[in-house]
């Protein structure tokens, strides 16, 4: 059997397999299951009794300890976890002990019906009293640090200038920043390394506008955050603030800044005066409905509560572990067979200022941890769980997993990404296998996330082979919804998700981006000169990316950015049978072996581009459909963003043709007639050098000899039914009709998070 009609096969077997196991799930979980295989966890039991239904433990550890005592079986063990909130004193780890066998898993599940959490925090008893000005206070802990604050399970807000207002997400609540502080300028709060910069372009801090700035003097700015966006929007960075001369308008940064990165230059971290940023964790500044501040020296947290909120009963949770359950298993000892199922998980710490690496070449820098955190596994899986305002990450597949499956789970307001799956090139060698091989992202409900990350995704693969994300709606993103960060490997697909405003903090991007920053790709080809008599040959891009990656049948709703960003370098992928709706369409940017047909693009706002071609570079565009809106007719005439442009060709490779194929396109815009822009970029003096043709000057070059500009005639597309009428001018070029509604979310979906508010 070909790989392709295989994953078209294992993709609809594998849901089936879920809605197949939720049963078995329940029927375990009854209390008249065998009783030898199923051990029971409550609130109210105890730890020195049996762990049956009448005598449950009180602790996941105890039933944990109680499953590694089944060493021989051939029969599934279960735990049974009661409704309420369990609070983790530890993670939970798993080890090679705790695996299942394929007949015999190992199973933890929520009691079915009941609301069951485990919680990588604990719970606040506080004695109120009134400070001022509506705060309140109350005594903590001592030692007890935490950077998160849940009243009532609704995440607050930590002291902060201006304050947070999500009306317009990443643009309201935010300062504009008046110019950055370069490295080498002389730091008045300098410590021993502020010598050791790794670029000249590092920013030392940023300047800020005393107009706007805050009027309060702050007794400890050292204590204090910023959250500031890079300068072209690609994500933001946080630091600690190590002092702020308020007669330069200057806030020097201290440790962090390591949220986005890329080896090859330090520029995406560069900030000016087009970034934004606030700073938080100044209790001068607490001054507004649901803000906190916890003095650390003092053990006293303050809190302004909501109007009509009641203190005296209300609950209060604050975040201890960073994550709450831990795969530990090896490539040699793995952990196997065993599933968590139903749970909510919430209360984890946040990770922003902790360790980051860049684990390719793309921009994206990742923490490797999460709520959930997976090593060293086979056939393990996540199901029907809620990843509830984690700290980090949700779920982190790290190196060596295979066949690890997230399925039917809920992430809302995660701090940052929702599900990862990342790998180690370096550690990849010999009989090494540090990355994940055939795991899935299947019918997960991602929306709200990055909360204090912005380049993040829903789902983040990179260093991974044969990664399946399929029937995921992704939505409220601050940047994409799916994103690849190389070409290593290759072999995934990505199929039948949905998605709807996305890269709305960002900039330069897509709901599904690519990058294949690789040994085939060179920096010059995209970020050097632009001219047309240099080399971009393809070299040996399938030495990475060796087998296609697939992306089909998915439908992205966008009001801006790309649909499919095949970002630098990105090659060797077979997309078909996608729509997208607004935005701009597709980019693909230098790179290879690229296969791009049957695509829907409607009322998009920008071209298909063709963007830094590689020379020879094997490419197809053929048998799309594409519907520009008539709205963007309101660009300024001799710009080459227009509505009729059909194609933006930013710089033609110098060597052989644009693309191996261009034909079989239908073209229609109700307020023009088709043109294509081939843009040289800017010519060595700098400028412009566009020139633009019509479909027959176009045609003259060897292109869409069989295409047509006409109406391709949707059967409605108002209700997203974008199938074509049997006359269709677009079925005689070449189109062909798909299934409508394949993607989203499938009727398996967990009942219990489709109802829960979010």
């Amino acid at each position: 059997m070909k790989r392709r009609e295989f994953l078209k096969l294992s993709a609809g077997a594998a849901l089936a397999g879920v809605c197949g196991r939720r049963e078995a799930l329940k029927a375990s979980a009854a209390p008249e299951f065998e009783e030898g295989a199923t051990f029971h966890v409550s609130s109210a039991g105890s730890d020195t009794g049996p762990g049956t239904v009448k005598q449950p433990f009180a602790t996941l550890h105890r039933a944990q300890e109680a499953v590694r005592g089944r060493r021989s079986r051939s029969t599934p063990v279960t735990v049974v976890v009661r409704e309420g909130t369990h609070y983790l004193k530890s993670p939970l780890i798993f080890g090679a002990e705790d695996s299942g066998s394929k007949t015999a898993p190992t199973i933890y599940t929520a009691y079915p019906g009941e609301r069951v959490t485990l919680s990588g925090g604990a719970k606040l008893t506080c004695n109120w009293k009134p400070y001022k000005n509506g705060i309140m206070m109350a005594e903590v802990p001592s030692g007890l640090e935490f950077t998160q604050l849940f009243v009532n399970g609704k995440r607050q807000i930590r002291a902060r200038y201006p304050n947070y207002d999500p009306s317009n997400p990443g643009k309201s609540g935010y300062l504009e920043a008046a110019g950055s502080i370069a490295a080498g300028t002389v730091n008045p709060y300098a410590g021993p390394d502020d010598d050791m910069t790794f670029s000249t372009q590092a920013p030392r801090g940023v300047r800020f506008d005393p107009a706007t700035f805050t009027k309060k003097t702050w007794a400890h700015p050292e204590e204090a955050e910023i959250h500031i966006f890079q300068a072209s929007y690609w994500g933001n960075l946080q630091w600690k603030i190590k002092g702020i001369e308020f007669g330069t308008d200057s806030i020097w940064f201290g440790d962090g800044g390591q949220q986005i990165g890329a080896k090859w230059s330090n520029h995406p971290a560069a900030v000016n005066d087009r970034s934004r940023f606030f700073i938080e964790n100044v209790f001068e500044e607490l001054d507004a409905p649901g803000e906190w501040f916890l003095d650390k020296q003092k053990n006293t947290l303050y809190y302004y509560p909501e109007q009509g909120a009641d203190l005296r009963t209300a609950l209060l949770e604050v975040p201890v572990l960073e994550q709450a359950i831990e795969f530990a298993g090896t490539e040699h000892d793995p952990v196997q067979h065993l599933s968590l199922q139903g749970f909510r998980i919430a209360h984890t710490a946040t990770t922003y200022l902790k360790s980051y690496d860049v684990p390719s070449l793309s921009d994206w820098s990742i923490h490797r941890g999460g709520s959930i955190f997976a090593g060293g596994t086979r056939n393990c899986s996540v199901e029907a769980c809620w990843f509830d305002a984690v700290g980090g990450n949700g779920i982190f597949v790290n190196n060596y997993n295979r066949d690890f499956s997230v399925v039917g789970c809920k992430f809302t307001d995660t701090g940052d990404s929702a599900i990862c799956f990342v790998g180690d090139l370096e550690k990849t060698n010999g009989t090494q296998r540090a990355f994940p091989y055939e795991c899935r992202a299947d019918n997960n409900l991602i929306h709200d996330c990055g909360f204090y990350g912005k380049q993040i995704a829903g789902v983040y693969i990179s260093r991974a082979k044969r990664i399946t994300a399929s029937h995921n709606l992704i939505y409220n993103m601050p940047r994409a919804a799916i994103c690849i960060g190389d070409g290593t490997w290759g072999g995934h697909v990505i199929e039948c998700n949905e998605t709807h405003d996305t890269v709305r903090e960002t900039s330069d991007h897509g709901p599904f981006n690519a990058w294949g920053r690789d040994r085939g790709w060179a920096l010059a080809q995209s970020h050097g000169k632009y001219t047309t008599d240099r080399s971009l040959d393809v070299w040996e891009v399938l030495v990475d990316a060796m087998e296609p990656v697939i992306v089909r049948n998915n439908f992205f709703n966008e009001k801006s950015g790309w649909g499919l960003d095949l970002d630098d370098g990105a090659s060797n992928y077979e997309i078909y049978n996608n729509i997208s709706v607004g935005g701009v369409s597709m980019k693909l940017r230098e790179g290879a072996y690229r296969k791009v047909y049957n695509n829907i693009w409607y009322l998009s706002k920008g071209a298909p581009c063709f963007h830094v071609g590689n020379n020879d570079n094997h490419d197809q565009y053929f048998n799309n459909i594409t519907v520009m809106d008539p709205g963007s007719a309101k660009w300024p005439d001799g710009w080459p963003w227009w509505p009729q442009m059909f194609y933006s060709v930013i710089a033609p490779p110098a060597v052989g043709p644009w693309l191996e194929k261009i034909d079989g396109n239908c073209f229609y815009c109700a307020a023009g007639e088709f043109q294509a822009v081939v843009d040289q970029l800017r010519s060595e003096d700098g400028k412009r050098n566009a020139k633009r043709y019509n479909l027959e000057e176009w045609r003259s070059l060897g292109f869409d000899q069989h295409s047509v500009f006409a109406d391709p005639m949707f059967v409605d597309p108002d209700k997203h039914d974008f199938q074509v009428r049997p006359d269709s001018p677009a079925l005689k070029a070449g189109f062909k009709n798909f299934d409508m509604g394949r993607w989203g979310l499938t009727d398996g979906f967990p009942k219990q998070w489709r109802e829960s508010p979010s």
